[in-house]
């Protein structure tokens, strides 16, 4: 199938007529647009509970860490989506494409922390020259949010960042994360270090990750089947669909296209590394959408089994290959902006994260 009737395919099937200039709708369907929309309800969940001027701040900070992740990620020629922020949980992005080796992990692991702490430092400054107190209490949330982050725990970006310095960290982080869950009793850090440590354990114990199930949906014009004499499957009808997963040199991203006999390819997936032990159709039907413009959806479901690059916590060796003076840099780098984050909370201990 070209390129052309996959994406009036997708501009048919999102519900949405062509040719919409509402600002709401760019916002929409924009590679921007679900960063700005969850930043808007972060910052509108946030105000709910505490002033204004600190919510807005606590996104601004949480966004300028994960812009830093980005920019580290771009310059290692690694493509990413935009940001998510989730309430209570922060932020995150998802690469499309994994890295290769342990320090270029590491490297765009601490982008987020480095770029963050500059951002809360910036913060910092512009309360000293203003006198405007609200930009303590964000300033004070900015160093502790990367603080918090360099925390030797996978999925953190300090449990990424020791990877290229000494995977000995990783327990530090274990026992250490746990006193602190007994201290602050934190559910974030309980979760992640819950997760992290059954990770760990299978890690140790070699076990390999156990095959799951996907499910997706596909939308396709019923024009796609009349003229090479195919019948729209019923709705009880399954089968098995022949796929090909491969690797493009173009875009170095893995892809898995799914065929439906006589019709051609109908689905193509990305960034799965591992490999699908089957796929079949398990339901058919005919539907509209809001423009009354009818079209196929089928639903499909695949055993796969992911692959190690899938992994939290990497298995094979020669991931961990790091010279010497890499590992004393990412060593170096890593403990002097711990230590730069301590200090500058202690320094800043006097004022309030209300700004008041």
């Amino acid at each position: 199938m070209g390129e052309d009737q996959e994406k009036k395919e997708t501009n048919k099937n999102s519900g949405s007529p062509r040719g919409k200039k509402s600002l709401p709708f760019r916002l929409k369907i924009g590679k921007a647009g679900g960063t700005v929309w969850t930043m808007i309800l972060m910052a509108g969940v946030y105000a709910l509970i505490f002033p204004w001027e600190l919510s807005l701040g606590l996104v601004v900070m949480i966004f300028i860490h994960e812009m830093g992740h980005v920019w580290a990620a771009k310059q290692k020629g690694l493509p990413v989506s935009a940001p998510a922020f989730i309430p209570f949980l922060g932020a995150l992005i998802t690469m499309k494409r994994q890295p290769q080796d342990a320090a270029t992990e590491a490297y765009i692991a601490y982008g987020g922390p480095f770029v963050g702490s500059l951002g809360a430092l910036a913060c910092y400054g512009l309360a000293v020259y203003t006198g405007y107190e609200a930009l303590y209490g964000i300033a004070l949330i900015g160093f502790f949010i990367n603080l918090f982050n360099l925390i030797p725990i996978h999925p953190l970006d300090g449990g990424r960042i020791v990877t290229a310095i000494s995977r000995w960290f990783w327990v530090v982080g274990l026992f250490g994360g746990l006193v602190m869950i007994l201290y602050t009793f934190n559910p974030v850090l309980m979760l992640i270090w819950t997760l992290f440590a059954v990770q760990l354990w299978r890690t140790v114990r070699g076990k390999q990750g156990k095959p799951r199930r996907l499910q997706t949906e596909v939308h396709l014009d019923p024009s796609r089947f009349e003229p090479v004499g195919m019948l729209i499957p019923s709705e009880a009808h399954q089968r098995q669909l022949p796929f090909l997963q491969y690797c493009s040199i173009k875009d170095q991203e893995h892809h898995c296209d799914v065929f439906y006999p006589g019709v051609g390819r109908i689905h193509q997936m990305k960034g799965l590394t591992g490999g699908f032990r089957w796929i079949r159709l398990v339901q058919t039907d005919q539907v509209q959408d809001r423009e009354g413009k009818s079209y196929v959806r089928m639903r499909l479901e695949g055993e796969y089994e992911p692959g190690v690059e899938e992994s939290m916590l990497r298995r094979d060796q020669e991931y961990y290959q790091v010279s010497p003076r890499t590992r004393f840099l990412f060593g170096f780098a890593y403990l002097g902006l711990a230590a730069f984050l301590l200090y500058m909370l202690f320094l800043m201990g006097q004022f309030s994260w209300f700004g008041v």
